[in-house]
């Protein structure tokens, strides 16, 4: 592996001039990997899900066979129609559902097998986790990202109040994920006191809401030692009548009814609130290919009282989980609980001399009250749950590792589901009743009843008039803009792949230099007078760290090819190139592309730093990577007055294994001494934590009649003996006359 230093000089205010057409050419196969649609589609009568397969001891079964797996649908066989196994390296192939418009109008739809890596969802409930535990689990997430986590993983950070804001999306940036991990913060809520009287806990206001007379005598109990007595009434005052008279027991328990009523409906808000974000995020995962893994962090909750039935229904989360091929794994922050959750005998109210022992059982019995939801996710979902471990980072670890073997089943279902209800799923394995076998319970199937009401709101708005029907279009149009804007992971009915990087360049000042690219091949083009037409709308947003927004603006891309340029552009796609001057400061960029014709889209999103040049401390540029296909930086030396012009970074970072790579970067705010700078700059790069190449220290050449204030440096990597995977180039530049430091780093991959 080798790294050819070219010096070269160049002027910032044409570096962006020259750029081509057309990226380099996508990874072949790349459009496959891409697009993406439901791994369950109940409307086409396809039903996909993933299996995790363990002896009795929890070893991994590895080398299962389509035969020796048995699948049933409310206890009646289902015929296996398709089968992979998988691991964490060498992912399992799936079934996506492509939808394309016919020649005669109608919808094509085809099965076709993709792979992809492995999705990560850290969720982190912290309506329920107490302050201690929520600091504990943000240590955890540190580690874990710092250590556990490995390349091609996508993570995503989410809490459950959904206070991350713009970091909850995935991203296989440590920098990114370390910044969500540092927004999470304690949740305020109404907790009840120590020193109330009664002192109620959740779970004995829980009993209470159900009739538990033994939980309800306890706080009534309670009220009538520590709480004093209304002073008797004056002589000569009127009584109330005696149809509202109460005794100070009834009034003890109209009391202790009524708090119990209200905490269990604080509780239940928090909840359902958890709950119905994780059902969310889970949906919202439902077009992403591969197997998907999210990991809970709570000290637990409680499912709701008397009307725990109406709280939730949990098969609303398994039916998500079963649709978006995701697995939930439980993880009690809590540890090993060693003390009932209702606190020791220091506290006010604990003891009860007529009740010894009643609140201790209660409490113990509420330890597990807890749990019951954790554990019904993950269950439920084909997941585990861990709990009564202190070692949290051990609990990740043994989630990774129950993943590194599963199976992929998918089936056309006998009967049309079309009844709302719940359907069973069971996978056994053929003469093998001691192997444990775990994957998703069930799917709620659609109503008939929703589908009419679909097809009506079709009929009507056929029958609209044309200003009403253009005014619904546009409101559908933005809102699927924003969808795409807003998606927690990249949509990818049109692939899009977008960079984002700091350059200073002269009059523009610090900007963000956006480059897009585009695979056109995936575009559904009209064909007119042998010229093939479409339009893509493209809408970029800039949102600074607290998710206002810094810059929105919508781009149109017109096309109109001929036969040898549709050809052009279905091999390379195209290339959008933007520079956004914004003031300091931490971006994330978001790009979303909508096809006008079909009303397809893509996304994608990228994070910039713009640091402050006015602080005068030597500063790095992004570096800029892109193909090294130019012969003219295979010369040792660069002729000063042709210069060199280098192209914008390409869109995907992904080089041909024994190609080149090119890379750009600039110098900022070097001291001047005697007319120029003196500055120095090493290149390294590394796969993993492994150090594959460093370059000796090379001086930064100053170019001809240039801003000493912005020194280029640009060099060549040939690949040649990398192997495919992950890289990161990393740049470290010194000031010989302050000692300063810069540094800079770029992931890229081998392919």
């Amino acid at each position: 592996m080798t790294l050819q230093r070219t010096s070269y000089f160049i002027t910032a205010a044409v570096i962006f001039s020259l750029v081509p057409i057309f990226a380099q050419e996508p990874k072949k196969g790349e459009k496959q990997q891409g697009q993406s649609d439901a791994l369950l589609r109940l409307e086409t009568e396809l039903v996909q899900i993933d299996v995790v397969v363990s002896g009795k001891d929890g070893k991994l079964i590895r080398d299962l066979k389509r035969e020796d797996f048995e699948l049933f649908e409310d206890a009646k066989t289902q015929q296996i129609t398709h089968f992979a196994a998988g691991t964490a390296s060498n992912p399992a192939s799936w079934l996506r559902i492509e939808r394309k418009p016919s020649k005669e109008g109608k919808t094509a739809i085809t099965p076709t097998e993709i792979r992809s890596g492995r999705y990560l969802v850290l969720a982190v409930d912290d309506f329920h986790l107490s302050p201690e535990n929520l600091l504990l689990a943000k240590r955890v997430l540190q580690r874990f990202i710092n250590e556990q986590m490995v390349a091609n993983d996508q993570v995503a950070v989410v809490s459950t109040s959904g206070n991350i804001g713009l970091f909850q999306q995935f991203s296989s940036e440590r920098e990114v994920l370390e910044r969500a991990i540092n927004r999470l913060s304690v949740q305020t809520r109404r907790a009840t006191s120590p020193s109330d009287i009664p002192r109620i806990t959740g779970y004995q206001a829980e009993l209470i809401d159900r009739g538990d007379r033994e939980a309800l005598e306890l706080a009534v109990a309670e009220i009538q030692r520590l709480e004093p007595m209304p002073p008797p009434q004056a002589g000569g005052g009127r009584r109330p009548p005696a149809s509202v008279s109460f005794s100070s027991s009834d009034r003890a328990v109209i009391q202790a009814q009524s708090k119990a009523r209200m905490i269990v409906a604080e509780n239940a808000n928090y909840t359902r609130t958890t709950l119905s974000t994780l059902e969310g995020v889970i949906r919202s995962l439902q077009t992403l290919p591969g197997r998907k893994i999210l990991v809970m962090l709570s000290d637990g909750f409680y499912l709701g009282g008397n009307s725990s039935s109406q709280l939730y229904d949990l098969r609303r989360i398994i039916d998500a989980a079963t649709r978006a091929g995701v697995v939930i794994y439980s993880i009690d922050a809590r540890g090993l609980v060693a003390e009932p959750p209702g606190g020791g005998a220091s506290e006010s109210g604990s003891v009860d001399i007529e009740n010894p022992g009643v609140r201790e059982r209660i409490e113990s019995r509420a330890v597990e009250a807890m749990r019951d939801g954790m554990f019904s996710l993950a269950h439920d979902t084909g997941g585990k749950a861990f709990f009564n471990n202190n070692d949290l980072n051990l609990g990740l670890q043994r989630v990774l590792d129950d993943n590194e073997v599963y199976y992929v089943l998918a089936y056309e279902p006998a009967e049309s589901r079309r009844d709302g209800r719940f359907h069973k799923i069971e996978v056994k394995i053929a003469g093998r009743p001691d192997l444990i076998v775990r994957t998703r319970k069930g799917y709620l199937a659609d109503n008939e009843n929703k589908l009419k009401a679909a097809e009506k709101s079709a009929v009507k708005q056929k029958e609209m008039s044309p200003e009403k029907a253009a005014k619904e279009a546009r409101e559908v149009k933005a809102a699927q803009i924003r969808t795409g804007l807003s998606s927690l992971f990249p949509l990818r009915e049109i692939p899009v792949s977008m960079t984002c990087d700091f350059i200073d360049v002269g009059q523009a000042g610090s900007s963000a230099l956006i480059t897009a690219h585009i695979d056109t091949s995936s575009l559904d083009l009209e064909q007119i007078d042998g010229t093939h037409k479409g339009r893509v709308d493209l809408t970029v947003a800039f949102f600074d760290e607290k998710g206002k927004p810094a810059n929105i603006f919508t781009d149109v891309l017109v096309l109109n090819l001929k036969p040898e340029g549709l050809e052009m552009a279905s091999k390379f796609g195209f290339s959008y190139y933007k520079l956004v001057p914004l003031k300091p400061g931490f971006y994330q960029a978001r790009i979303a592309a909508r096809e006008e014709r079909t009303a397809r889209m893509g996304s994608s999103a990228a994070w910039v730093e713009i640091p402050d040049l006015k602080r005068k401390e030597l500063t790095l540029s992004s570096i800029l990577l892109t193909a090294g296909d130019d012969p003219q930086m295979a010369q040792n030396e660069i002729d000063p007055k042709i210069g060199y012009q280098l192209r914008s970074s390409t869109g995907n970072r992904r080089f041909k294994r024994g190609g080149k790579i090119d890379f750009l970067v600039f110098a900022y705010n070097g001291k001047i001494e005697k007319g120029t700078p003196d500055l120095v700059i090493q290149s390294q790069v590394f796969s993993g934590s492994k150090l594959v190449y460093a370059s000796p220290l090379a001086k930064m050449t100053v170019p001809e009649n240039s801003d000493l204030q912005r020194v280029p440096y640009a060099a060549r990597i040939s690949l040649a003996g990398f192997d495919t995977g992950e890289y990161e180039l990393r740049l470290m530049s010194i000031d010989r006359l302050t000692k300063g430091t810069a540094y800079r780093r770029v992931n890229f991959t081998v392919e």
